[in-house]
């Protein structure tokens, strides 16, 4: 089997409750979205190459032909594996267009997914496969879709799928312009599959900030019916990393 790859790298994981562990990252070409605050929006495309590190954490890459076959992803993540490295992060653009081909791959190290999480029925064909899975879900504001009731259904039901069989938790980025009503029927979907999922809210990362007040604000809305939330940016900005 091919799947089209925009790049192949080791670094540290920016986001989420598992900031700070060091990953063979597979960014994976194509997504059916148009987030506005799309940090990657080349990965939209179908790329003729990918782009490789040459040595985990160098920064150096070169540039091979696509589309990639599964052996050779296997091989590329092996050579790119540390000892210090603990999942291989599938993500995009959007991973799960590719399930076909994850489904296939012989890997030997615990599989990361992130996810928007629009495609649940390809969720049923990874959920035995997936370690991790770091589902998103989109507000009216992201501007990702004009079928948003159709995406956040879709959503809910990936999120549920993965809590069932493995570690999951929700991710929601939140602009200057989210609100508690804006906000509210995500939560309320997530509590109706489980108030202990962990909920991820994440600061978009643009020039106008969000303000702090806001934040918390949001925070102490969602803990109303939420267990586990946390406020987390992304930190890999921070640090100048991919």
């Amino acid at each position: 089997m091919h799947a089209y790859i925009n790049e192949i790298f080791n670094s540290i994981q920016g986001e989420g409750p598992y900031v700070g562990v060091r990953q063979v990252f597979v960014r994976f070409a194509q997504c059916q979205l148009h987030c506005a605050y799309c940090d990657t929006p080349l990965s939209r495309n179908i790329p003729a190459h990918c782009r490789v590190e040459r040595k985990p954490g160098g920064g150096n890459f070169h540039s091979i032909k696509n589309p990639l076959r599964k052996g050779d992803l296997e091989e590329l993540v092996r050579k790119l594996w540390t000892h210090s490295t603990r999942h291989v992060s599938l993500t995009g653009g959007e991973p799960l267009i590719h399930a076909d081909f994850i489904r296939e791959l012989e890997q030997e190290y615990p599989l990361y997914l992130e996810t928007n999480s629009g495609f649940p029925d390809k969720a049923k064909e990874l959920r035995d496969i997936i370690s991790i899975a770091s589902c998103d879900i989109k507000l009216p504001e992201h501007d990702s879709t004009d079928h948003y009731e159709e995406l956040l259904a879709n959503e809910l039901e990936t999120i549920s799928i993965f809590n069932e069989t493995a570690e999951t938790f929700v991710k929601i980025v939140i602009l200057p312009e989210t609100t508690r009503e804006s906000i509210s029927p995500a939560i309320s979907g997530i509590a109706s599959i489980d108030r202990s999922i962990p909920l991820i809210l994440q600061p978009a990362t643009q020039k106008k900030m969000v303000p702090t007040g806001l934040l918390l604000e949001l925070m102490d809305f969602a803990g109303e019916i939420l267990k586990d939330v946390r406020l987390i940016p992304q930190t890999h900005k921070m640090m100048g990393l991919p």
